[in-house]
Order: C-alpha cells, then sequence, then structure tokens
C-alpha cells in the first residue's frame, strides 16, 4: 500500500522490521557481552536464559535481518532504477559514493561493525543488472551463494580460515579493551583497527558475495512488484514464505547443533550457513508483505508502527549506535560488560519503541530522517526541505 508521497507502506514497515533485528545482535558486540567470558556472563543479572535465548537468537534472527536488510536495499534499488528516466547508472552511482561516506563516518566514529561501506562497494555491482529480468536475477543470486557453499566446502584445501583468521583475531583482542575503558579519541582510533578485523572476517567468511547474492534477490523481487497491494502474486508470497520459513528454520537448527565430524555433519553444517539467512530473509519479508496487504485494524497498527522507523532506517541505524556506545563504552555511561543477554534484549526493545515513537514525531515535522536528507542533498546537488510546510 502506497501512501500519498508514493511511498510503499509495507516496504518502509519491512525495513523497520529489520532495523529492530540487527539491533537485537548489534547490541551483543556495544555492550561487550559478545566479548566477556562464559564465567563473567553467568554472574550477571537474569544470565539463566542467555542460553536459551542466544540459541533462539542464532536460529531465527543473526545474519537472517541483515539478510532481510539486504534483500531490501536491492528491492529499493530496482525501484528507484525504474522511476528514473534519464541517467539511471550515474544516479545510483552518485547515491552509492554518498553511502560509502557516510559509512566510513560510521565505522570510525561510532561502529565497526557498520555494513553501510559493503553496502555501498557492493551496490556499485548491482548497476550492471540495471535492465536483466527477475528470473535471471533470481538465477544470478543462486549462482553466488553456490559458489559461497562450494568455496567453503573446500575452504581448507583453499586455505581458508575455520572461524576468524588469526590477524583479525589479534586486532579484535588488541582493540576491544579501548572499548570498555578508553577515551573517545582512544576509541575511534581502536574503531579504525576493528574495522580492518571486520573487514577480513567478512572477506574470510565471502560476506560480499552473500551481500550481492541477497541484493540481486531483492532486485528481482522489484521487478514482480511484489511489495505492492495491487499486483496479485499472493500464491508466490506464500509458497516463498512457507519454503522460507520451513526450510530456513531446519536449517539454520542444523547449523547450530551439534555436527558430527562426518561429511555429512560438514555438509549440515555449510547448508545452515549459506541458506538459512536468505531463506528465513524471504521468508520473513513474505509473510509480511502478505499480511500487510490487508487494511484490519491490527494490520494497519503493527504496518504504522514499523513504517516510520524504515523510512528513517539510516537515522535509525546510526543512532542505535551512537546510544549504545554512549551508553556501554568507558568514555560514556561505562556499563560495558554488565548486562546478561536478556536484559540487553529488554534494553534493546525498549530503544526500538522510543525510535518508533521518535520516527513518527519527526515526520511529523520534517520530509526526511536527518542522515536521509543529506544523502539526498548529495545525491541531488542541491538542498532538498527538510521541514514540511
Amino acid at each position: 500500500m502506497a501512501n500519498k508521497s508514493g511511498r510503499i507502506d509495507s516496504l518502509d514497515a519491512l525495513r523497520g522490521f529489520a532495523i529492530l533485528g540487527i539491533l537485537l545482535i548489534n547490541i551483543q558486540v556495544f555492550s561487550g557481552w559478545g566479548f566477556v567470558a562464559t564465567e563473567t556472563r553467568q554472574a550477571l543479572t537474569w544470565s539463566e536464559w542467555d542460553g536459551t535465548i542466544g540459541t533462539w537468537l542464532d536460529v531465527l534472527v543473526r545474519t537472517k535481518f541483515f539478510s532481510l536488510f539486504s534483500l531490501l536495499f536491492g528491492y529499493s534499488f530496482m525501484m528507484l532504477a525504474q522511476k528514473i528516466e534519464h541517467g539511471p547508472l550515474r544516479y545510483h552511482i552518485k547515491r552509492m559514493f554518498g553511502l560509502l561516506v557516510i559509512g566510513i563516518a560510521h565505522s570510525l566514529l561510532l561502529s565497526p561493525w557498520d555494513i553501510l561501506m559493503l553496502y555501498a562497494v557492493m551496490g556499485l555491482c548491482l548497476g550492471a543488472f540495471l535492465n536483466v529480468r527477475a528470473g535471471a536475477l533470481a538465477i544470478w543470486a543462486l549462482g553466488l551463494l553456490l559458489v559461497v557453499g562450494v568455496t567453503l566446502w573446500f575452504g581448507p584445501q583453499l586455505g581458508l580460515p575455520a572461524g576468524r583468521g588469526e590477524l583479525a583475531l589479534r586486532l579484535l583482542q588488541d582493540n576491544v579493551p579501548a572499548l570498555s575503558g578508553g577515551s573517545y579519541p582512544e576509541v575511534v582510533e581502536a574503531n579504525a583497527y576493528l574495522s580492518v578485523s571486520v573487514l577480513m572476517d567478512r572477506l574470510e567468511g565471502l560476506r560480499p558475495l552473500r551481500v550481492l547474492a541477497m541484493f540481486l534477490l531483492g532486485a528481482a523481487a522489484a521487478r514482480l512488484h511484489l511489495a505492492e497491494s495491487n499486483t496479485g502474486h499472493i500464491k508466490l508470497l506464500a509458497i516463498v514464505a512457507i519454503f522460507g520459513l520451513g526450510a530456513g528454520v531446519a536449517l539454520a537448527i542444523g547449523e547450530v547443533s551439534p555436527q558430527a565430524e562426518t561429511a555429512a555433519g560438514r555438509l549440515i553444517t555449510i547448508m545452515g550457513n549459506v541458506a538459512s539467512p536468505p531463506l528465513l530473509a524471504m521468508g520473513y519479508g513474505a509473510v509480511l508483505l502478505w499480511w500487510w496487504r490487508g487494511n484490519g485494524l491490527l494490520t494497519r497498527g503493527v504496518r504504522a508502527m514499523f513504517a516510520p522507523v524504515g523510512r528513517m532506517a539510516m537515522t535509525n541505524y546510526v543512532l542505535q549506535s551512537a546510544v549504545c556506545i554512549s551508553l556501554f563504552y568507558g568514555f560514556g555511561g561505562g556499563r560495558f560488560a554488565t548486562m546478561s543477554l536478556a536484559a540487553l534484549m529488554l534494553f534493546s526493545l525498549a530503544l526500538f519503541l522510543v525510535q518508533v515513537v521518535f520516527s513518527a514525531v519527526w515526520l511529523k515535522l520534517f520530509n526526511y530522517g536527518p542522515l536521509e536528507w543529506l544523502w539526498r542533498w548529495q545525491v541531488k546537488g542541491a538542498r532538498p526541505s527538510l521541514r514540511k510546510a
């Protein structure tokens, strides 16, 4: 359903939903919980729930919501490209350059776990797919995921590390202490090294290829106009929802469950690692798009709650980083490694609800989120009107 500005509310709401899931994962590194020993975690309040919560986060959320966000990025790319009559490729390159600048600033000043830089770099590759049809886009995406799977299977022979590489791990270990006890300039310096560690880890895990695959699947969905309520495709959404959720959950459970040191066990782990994120991302998207095609009171209410957050997705993503480091890092609130995973989930939900209210109020007064406004200014070359008339 499109609003008066021409935006698709369901697409914005999906983006807001993805922002929530990303927060549930990022909070684990911002808070320091992801870096401390098991004994330290067990001494924290409500830690008895952490094992169960952690398992279900691994199954349903970790990498799945990043994949959903990537899917939506590809959808928005193709949808925008279809609207630009003159020079869509040039327009797209300008957008990716602006996104890269914002990503670099975010990575150095706030969060070395930034995804905007990766999106900007891999987003440039999308320009080659401007005129490709939905079926071919999906085939390209599946091909990229197959390459990832085969590469991981032959990883030992190719010299790929089983986990984080030695240098990436050393950079992480050397610089995390600055987050808990350093001044802000020391945090910025540590972020520079941590950004290198994150980049190496993503390259070793073939994250760029995975992101591009999700971009292409999103672009294919945009070719079919799946987010628009008047385009049909109900059967397709139902098939994607049922298969995506069913197979995605099964594969994710297989990945996190202990597997025998056999070829079959390794195959299950790799299949879960490669296939469960895109399957669950597509499943979540299909279920919510189908639901949000309705117009019931609950449907409209939930859609209206998430949509403003999604309209300001970049601002809210960066804002989460700013709030969390201010609270948890040593130069701010000094709460690093002091909260259990259960407590962090409650904090994340509370922070997201604040963002829901903030986004709704902001968009009553302004046309764009702050970062969206700056990005639009950079792309258009002329300052857009921020405040509503």
